[in-house]
């Protein structure tokens, strides 16, 4: 009796300790649940896109403006709204639609509109370029539904204002729905482009010359590939100017009307 008794208490002390580990298992697995659901809440704003920086905003309105130089399309081809479908969650083809305005204070303005369908989800692209002597602006109004793009409301806005302050230092001010950003480039911006199928190399530089910024296009010897001069008018029309390695170079002035025509006039010598 007395050996039965020490093995029941024995039995019952294992038994305790069994159920004191299982509890605190129970805990920890239990802690470890509340963790890994916590830590699963962040992945759904990875969908959001990442702010571009000052110098990609930079780029990309002195590119936009560029493009408009050589735009061979029709100019003037009117907005989209009307050729949009009804319905959602259309997948029409990609389209670029080129076309004039004026802003408040009488300065033309031109509009690049842009359909496209990034991982088959629609953004419509609304780019306004202008400017005056001295100032270049870019505003740049993005669209995730065309019931948005219909009644104006964008799903984000930002104006990119540049002002080539003197040579190699270009200011911008960026507002950023509704928050304004400034930055100072007292070096040239540079990117570097590596095409490995054809082995090529491409390097732009971009800074402030001529009353306008300078973007410089050079291979890897750094021989000059193509050099464009960006600048604008009292009446708010782009000025592109472009050199190349052979002496000829190309003027081309484009300036938005009233009418949703765009007024373009090119000169060019040797």
């Amino acid at each position: 009796m007395h050996t039965t008794n020490i093995n029941s208490m024995i039995l019952a002390r294992l038994l305790k300790r069994i159920f004191a580990a299982g509890t605190a298992l129970l805990i920890l697995l239990s802690g470890c649940r509340r963790d890994s659901l916590h830590l699963t809440e962040p992945p759904a704003a990875q969908g959001t896109e990442t702010p571009e920086t000052g110098e990609q905003l930079l780029c990309d309105a002195i590119d936009a403006m560029t493009s408009i130089a050589e735009w061979t399309g029709y100019p003037g081809s009117q907005p989209a709204p009307e050729t949009v479908p009804a319905g959602t969650g259309n997948t029409a083809a990609d389209s670029v639609f080129v076309y004039g305005t004026v802003t408040s204070g009488g300065l033309g303005v031109v509009v690049t509109e842009r359909h496209t369908h990034p991982k088959g989800l629609l953004l419509i692209t609304v780019r306004r370029s202008y400017g005056t002597p001295g100032r270049i602006v870019s505003e740049v109004a993005k669209f995730d539904t065309y019931e948005g793009f219909r009644a104006g409301k964008p799903a984000q806005t930002t104006v990119t204002e540049i002002c080539p302050a003197s040579r190699d230092t270009i200011v911008t001010h960026v507002i950023r729905n509704g928050i304004t950003e400034s930055y100072t480039f007292r070096l040239p911006v540079v990117t570097r482009v590596e095409n490995q199928v054809a082995g090529t190399v491409r390097i732009t530089s971009r800074y402030a010359g001529a009353g306008g910024v300078v973007t410089e296009v050079t291979d890897e010897n750094q021989s000059l590939i193509r050099r464009t001069t960006n600048s604008a008018l009292p009446s708010g029309a782009l000025c592109t100017r472009t050199d190349l390695p052979d002496g000829s170079w190309k003027i081309v002035t484009s300036l938005g009307n009233a009418d949703g025509s765009v007024s373009r006039e090119t000169v060019s010598g040797h």
